[in-house]
């Protein structure tokens, strides 16, 4: 005898839920062929010049801002503790 396992009805349509979702956002191809479209106007309307040392910095920048924000959405920035002692003169 042979046992069929399945899930229960809610389950199931949570599933389907989740897989729809995960189907509807951009790709990662898609998501990063915007940011660098979206980056290179930017620096564009900022003044900077393509193939300019200032407009390689501006694009570098936006990239720093991006991974910043994500690690921040993540939880995974750095945390420190300091001691600090001053005189007042």
């Amino acid at each position: 005898m042979t046992r069929r396992h399945t899930l229960p009805a809610g389950a199931t349509a949570l599933l389907a839920l989740a897989l729809a979702l995960a189907a509807c956002g951009p790709s990662r191809d898609q998501r990063l062929a915007a940011e660098t479209a979206a980056d290179h106007a930017h620096c564009l309307e900022l003044g900077f010049e393509e193939g300019t040392e200032g407009y390689g910095d501006c694009r570098l920048t936006l990239r720093e801002v991006r991974a910043s924000e994500a690690q921040t959405r993540a939880g995974t920035g750095r945390f420190g503790v300091g001691i600090g002692i001053g005189i007042g003169l």
